[in-house]
């Protein structure tokens, strides 16, 4: 049996990449968009990853920051990142396996024997936390498996347990990996490689973002930059926890370029990450990304961390970077009042934070909820139903009537004073042609209810030029199906007379319970442009919420309890808690390891973690699977720096 052992190991490790390789292709073939270039796209990865295995390591941090279309498909509980990372971790089993069976494979390394503890206890926790989930959530056997509506289910229900564990679980494969390969492919290099790619395609983002809404230069205007972090439909700091972990790495890009012409392009992310940053307008994020670079200035004097260009370069490196700071912020705290009235109310923003954490924390009744946590995903669940006035400014729940009609349930607050017209569903129509929209809907009510529709150019969050309508829906015996269309026509700006700039910005039509206690089941919308062109998708919910996406409009407490200790305390419990300390002591060790052998790759790993776990104070991230698992990533690859100290010339970012 011992000699066989191996064998079965390998023909294991085969059906797991082969289940993900499957469930990733299978998935991108129902894409609502591009199912033929997103099956290609990750035919491709998987390919590469199992040619070159470090790829990985470079194509995740490099790629999940952009990698998700949410507001465009509907998808809220897998995104195209999911399809990624399912697809690369096939890839790299497969490799893993045919070179343990060809003798080939990675001999031990230094630390494995408590990676593999750690492994498990978090493995443990994990599975711990989601069998509490579901059953907090009433979820046995195969029941959770039968739910029509899974893809688009709401964050009180079970599915965001998946949701949220989702990104746990592929943090565990990604570490099983990381540690099988880590002495032949230095993962630790290629993850921060990836980093400063990701954190370029962010920046290019913003750019855009910024350009084509708020403008590159005006600081006046309340908008806040969120890229493409589509998480934050529901609010959150998905942004700033990401900044906070990557803007080291330009840092890292400046003080490793080996030449002129690197220093100068990294010098430029520099300024433009400094500007993202800026423009967040998040205090949260301002004093995370403070600590970290004056972490890593004083680290680099300290160690006498030499720069790859010479000790020349590396004061010019420093002035640089000072110079930027202060150029950049001056610019945003004189040019503009906005972060100035941000400021004024930090002491009352702050009482206010910290009545939440304690209604969070509230939550906790019993011994065993302290111990074990309420659930993985089950916060905005228990928020919602047991803190007073903390309940769902709105609801989208798609399911089908007692005849089988598809409906879309659109409902309210569920009592008065509760953030009435906060929720809307929305979905990305094309605004490019100058009117007046029609909208035409079929709908009912159990009591009087009305709907606030609006055609508004919006990137996420913030809405400019709109047209809009208030619609008073037909009163029927729920059970019925309205059998009629009304038809309204929006009122408002005619798009006519736009820029080009403004000719870029994407339209969004939303839908908006106006009462509070009110429910809506809508059978059909459509919406008409001047030119009598229908613009919306799945118009008639037979597809669920594809192409639909929900969002808060500024009420998003439910959602977050924006402190990562306090969110692994509520969900996890005390075990859950100590655990994760673990890891974060474990990987800190070898990160002052390293530091100690003066290696640059643990000089930028200790500056982004130590970023994270200071903006996660006022932030939490395990509800945001992507940018959780861009914490993972690093969590692993500090852990991972093994060996002698490396030439800073080969650790440089290109």
């Amino acid at each position: 049996m011992g000699r066989l052992a191996p064998g079965w190991r390998g023909a294991g490790v085969l059906l797991l990449a082969a289940l993900l390789g499957l469930a990733a292709l299978g998935l991108s073939t129902q894409h609502p968009v591009a199912p033929v270039a997103v099956s290609v796209g990750l035919l491709m990865a998987g390919l590469l990853v199992g040619w070159r295995p470090q790829a990985i390591w470079f194509l995740l941090p490099a790629l999940l920051p952009v990698m998700s279309f949410a507001p465009w498909t509907g998808w809220t509980l897998i995104d195209e990142s999911d399809l990624l990372v399912m697809a690369c971790l096939a890839g790299g089993f497969v490799r893993w396996a045919l070179d343990r069976r060809a003798g080939t494979g990675p001999v031990a390394t230094p630390g494995r024997r408590s990676f593999v503890a750690l492994w498990c206890l978090l493995a443990a926790t994990l599975a711990w936390g989601v069998w509490i989930g579901f059953s907090d959530a009433g979820v046995h056997g195969s029941t959770l498996f039968r739910d029509e509506a899974a893809l688009h289910a709401g964050h009180d229900s079970a599915w965001n347990t998946v949701r949220v564990a989702k990104s746990l679980v592929w943090g565990l494969l990604l570490g099983a990996l990381m540690w099988a390969h880590s002495p032949a492919f230095k993962p630790a290099a290629w993850v921060a490689r990836g980093m400063v790619a990701g954190l370029a395609l962010v920046c290019l983002v913003v750019l855009w973002e910024r350009g084509v809404y708020a403008g590159l230069f005006d600081f006046s205007l309340p908008y806040r930059t969120s890229a493409w972090f589509w998480e934050m439909h529901v609010g959150g700091g998905a942004i700033d926890a990401y900044l906070a972990m990557a803007l080291p790495f330009a840092f890292w890009a400046v003080w490793t370029a080996p030449t002129a012409w690197r220093w100068a392009a990294a010098n430029a992310l520099m300024v433009v990450s400094v500007y993202t940053v800026l423009t967040t307008y998040s205090r949260g994020v301002y004093l995370a990304v403070l600590i970290s670079l004056v972490f890593m200035g004083v680290s680099a004097w300290r160690l006498k961390l030499a720069p790859a260009a010479g000790a020349a370069w590396g004061r010019r490196t420093l002035g640089s970077v000072l110079l930027v700071l202060a150029l950049e912020g001056l610019l945003v705290f004189g040019g503009g009042s906005f972060m100035a009235d941000r400021l004024s109310r930090s002491d009352v923003d702050l009482v206010g934070r910290v009545a939440h954490w304690q209604s969070g924390v509230g939550l906790l009744q019993s011994p065993g909820d302290w111990a074990s946590g309420l659930g993985v995903g089950r916060f905005s669940a228990h928020y919602s139903r047991e803190v007073p006035g903390g309940g769902y400014p709105g609801r989208a729940d798609w399911q089908r009537s007692a005849a089988g009609v598809p409906q879309l349930v659109l409902s309210g607050p569920a009592s008065e004073g509760q953030r009435d017209g906060y929720f809307a569903l929305t979905q990305r129509v094309d605004v490019g042609t100058a009117g007046g929209h029609r909208v035409r809907l079929r709908a009912h009510s159990g009591q009087p209810a009305q709907l606030v529709v609006s055609v508004c150019e919006r990137h996420l969050l913030y809405e400019f030029r709109c047209q809009w309508q208030w619609v008073t829906v037909p009163v029927t015996d729920v059970s019925n199906v309205s059998d009629g269309f009304q038809e309204v026509v929006l009122a408002g700006d005619a798009f006519g007379d736009r820029s080009a700039r403004e000719r870029l910005r994407q339209g969004v039509l939303a839908v908006a319970p106006a009462q509070a206690g009110s429910t809506v089941r809508l059978e059909s919308l459509e919406l008409f442009d001047a030119g009598g062109r229908q613009l919306l998708k799945n118009s008639e919910f037979g597809a669920g919420l594809q192409h639909w996406f929900p969002m808060s409009l500024g009420y998003f407490q439910p959602w977050h309890i924006d402190n990562l200790f306090l969110d692994v305390l509520i969900e996890r419990g005390l075990m859950g808690l100590a655990v994760f300390a673990l890891w974060v002591l474990w990987a800190g060790t070898s990160l002052l390891k390293g530091l100690q052998r003066r290696d640059p790759l643990a000089w930028v790993m200790a500056a982004a973690v130590l970023g994270m776990l200071s903006l996660g104070s006022v932030i939490s991230v395990t509800e945001v699977p992507r940018v959780l698992l861009i914490l993972t990533l690093l969590m692993w690859s500090s852990g991972a720096i093994r060996g002698q100290i490396q030439d800073v010339s080969r650790c440089n970012w290109l």
